[in-house]
This record gives C-alpha cells, structure tokens and sequence, in this order.
C-alpha cells in the first residue's frame, strides 16, 4: 500500500485505518537507518529489532539503540486516527506538509513527499536488484 497525505501545523497526520488496524492501538516511529524517512513499527517488530541489536556487540549496540530508540516515539492514534510525529523526527528527515506512507507488512515508511521523489530509483535499478536476487 502506498498513500499520500498531510501533516497539520501540530505535527499530526491521519493514520490510514488499514495500518491503524493492523499495526493496533500502539506502534513505534523511529528513524530509519537506511534512508531519510521514518519508520513505524508494530510492537512485535519493535521488540525483535531491539532484541537483535541488544545482541550486538556493545559498542555497536549503544550506538544503534540511542539512534534507533534514543530517539523514537510510541504512538497512539486519537479518536480521530491522528498520531502525533515529533518535531524533532519530522526535522530529521525532513518532513514538512506532503508525506507518502508505505505499507511494508509489519512496518510502514513515512517520507516526504519530495526526499521520496529526489530518492526513488530508477525501474532499471530495481530490475538489477531483482535479477541479482533471483526474482
């Protein structure tokens, strides 16, 4: 799934009802460490990341975990299906009024629209991955 949507002066935005039911009545939003944009996570997908980074070494594990949970937020959809992005976060990706959402099974991805469209790659690209995969 993919959709576009805004986020209002106060830093919320209208979960779509798909991932609301899906993700339930609380997720987590953290900075992506592969891309500009954020990622929400339902709580089991939150708990296994943690898990896996906690088994890291511990220099690598306290950098991942003030990264990824340092500076992550828990969610809860109001009774409007609102949640609340931080000014911090939305700053840290960029994220201004347009924003895309994609649907990614047990996470989701939130990004500005326009970092989203100055970072999609090409189809040429994503046949090359495809092919080197097997696809």
């Amino acid at each position: 799934m993919r959709g576009e949507y805004t986020v209002d002066a106060k830093g919320r935005l209208n979960f779509p009802a798909k991932l609301r039911s899906d993700f339930g009545d609380r997720f987590h939003i953290a900075l992506s460490i592969y891309d500009p944009c954020l990622v929400v996570y339902n709580e089991e997908s939150w708990q296994e990341l943690i898990q896996k980074i906690e088994a890291m070494p511990m220099d690598s594990s306290m950098t991942l975990l003030r990264y990824i949970v340092g500076n992550a937020v828990d969610a809860e959809p109001d009774k409007q299906g609102r949640i609340a992005i931080s000014q911090f976060l939305r700053d840290s990706v960029g994220i201004k009024t347009n924003i895309t959402i994609f649907s990614l099974g047990s996470k989701a991805e939130i990004w500005d629209t326009e970092t989203l469209k100055e970072n999609e790659v090409s189809i040429a690209e994503i046949r090359k991955i495809a092919r080197k995969e097997g696809l």
